[in-house]
């Protein structure tokens, strides 16, 4: 006597894969998964090993194949077919995790500079150390408006196509402490974005750049970018009194700006030089 297998209904096959039969009905009207039996009243009946292929269904759309993708593999699957397939969806997802890193890494440096920014003393200059800092960056042309926009937009692109990371948290470079920024212009020479330390940095080219670790005249700005020279004028002249040579450009850090603020009055904006 031949034994058949044993049936089972949508309802129970849905169940047991915890899945709902509307997605059973929709993996049978696009070819996926259609049940081992109709019967004349409509009701799907499925196989115990359909079980199997419903495993492996959803293994490999967890993967990060798509449905064509998954559907050409089950119509001619092999052991060689599946180990190129696996190899390519590693490495898939090994970038996704790169880029999942470089997120967590950025919104980490995000908070951890909001947090900074709300104890420190505001628009009091002091004397600060400060570890080196990795940074990309990227020059703007000249003081107009209209190269700062560009160069932002320069700046994101590269960021996040080249440097694969978010072009936050943001700031800028000033290398010109002798200049005195006026309305509609912008002082800084270039955007810069601090990232973790990259393992090719040669990848970046002349747009990496490291801030070096030591001592820093510091002053936290309150205030939006256009009033930012009163701070300059003070932090320049602490320097002066003590009697400290500058040994960097300005790097200017925003610590509380749109992101979180919908006021100009509420921004806070960092500002370093390095000092002897």
């Amino acid at each position: 006597m031949i034994e058949h297998s044993p049936m089972i209904t949508s309802g129970e096959f849905a169940n047991i894969c915890h899945i709902s039969r509307e997605l059973l009905i929709h993996y049978d009207n696009i070819g996926l998964l259609k049940p081992k039996e109709v019967k004349p009243n409509g009701y799907r009946n499925y196989s115990i090993k359909q079980l199997y292929i419903f495993d492996t269904i959803r293994f490999l759309l967890d993967a990060g194949m798509s449905i064509k993708e998954v559907k050409d593999f089950l119509d001619d699957r092999t052991t060689e077919l599946f180990l190129e397939n696996i190899a390519g969806l590693m490495d898939n997802l090994r970038e996704k995790r790169a880029v999942l890193d470089a997120r967590i890494g950025m919104m980490d440096k995000l908070k951890y500079v909001t947090e900074r920014s709300l104890l420190f003393p505001k628009n009091e200059p002091r004397l600060s150390f400060w570890d080196d800092l990795c940074l990309c960056v990227t020059d703007i042309p000249d003081a107009s408006e209209a190269s700062y926009i560009q160069a932002m937009s320069d700046h994101s692109e590269f960021c996040r196509d080249v440097a694969k990371v978010s072009k936050f948290p943001i700031g800028r470079v000033t290398k010109r402490l002798d200049l005195v920024p006026s309305e509609g212009q912008v002082v800084s020479q270039q955007i810069m974005t601090w990232i973790s330390r990259p393992e090719r940095p040669e990848l970046l080219g002349e747009r990496f750049m490291v801030k070096p670790k030591g001592n820093y005249a510091v002053i936290l700005h309150q205030g939006g970018w256009d009033d930012i020279a009163r701070s300059y004028t003070k932090l320049l002249a602490f320097i002066e009194e003590n009697k400290m040579e500058v040994r960097s450009p300005a790097f200017e850090m925003d610590m509380n700006t749109y992101l979180m603020s919908q006021s100009e009055d509420d921004y806070l904006i960092h500002i370093s030089i390095l000092v002897e």
